[in-house]
């Protein structure tokens, strides 16, 4: 009779093993057929979170404090945030960053004297949205802008991708 319970128990970790390893590579396969890639119009969704650009301005600088050193121009992005789904998350902008096409990847360091909400930190609660300005500076003309977001700073490869108008 011990026996028997023996088998049955490793019967039933052996196929607890097998139903983890199928479901995580059927969330392997679901994560990689994902759609990552979109235009500066669309609004993309992650993990019940939808993500937007509400506009974007491409600016030399509005005062004597404010302006883009010789060549450049500031590429200033709002963003949208919106947390469709039941649980708390975190946002932050180090998350985003631009790329040129030069192939540089850049998160945003300018600062603005003027009146934008950057966007910065926080947490938001189910359903709650949240809105911020980022600012680059780059090459002026630069006509293959790509802003990224990263689900976490320590990823790799970016979770989102719009490519700029």
């Amino acid at each position: 009779m011990k026996k028997n319970i023996k088998w049955i128990i490793i019967g039933i970790v052996v196929i607890a093993i097998i139903g983890a390893v199928i479901s995580q590579k059927e969330e392997e396969e679901k994560e990689a057929n994902r759609k990552k890639d979109f235009t500066q119009n669309e609004t993309a969704t992650y993990k019940d979170v939808e993500y937007s650009i509400v506009k974007v301005e491409k600016t030399k600088g509005t005062n004597e404090y404010f302006q883009a050193k010789d060549g450049y121009e500031y590429v200033k992005i709002t963003v949208k945030i919106e947390n469709k789904s039941n649980e708390k998350i975190s946002y932050n902008s180090i998350d985003w960053k631009l790329v040129n096409s030069d192939g540089a990847e850049d998160t945003f360091g300018a600062i603005t004297a003027e009146d934008d909400v950057l966007l910065s930190s926080g947490n938001l609660d189910p359903q709650g949205k949240v809105e911020g300005v980022m600012i680059w500076e780059e090459k002026i003309g630069d006509n293959n802008l790509r802003l990224r977001y990263y689900n976490t700073i320590v990823d790799k490869d970016y979770t989102l991708q719009f490519k700029l108008d």
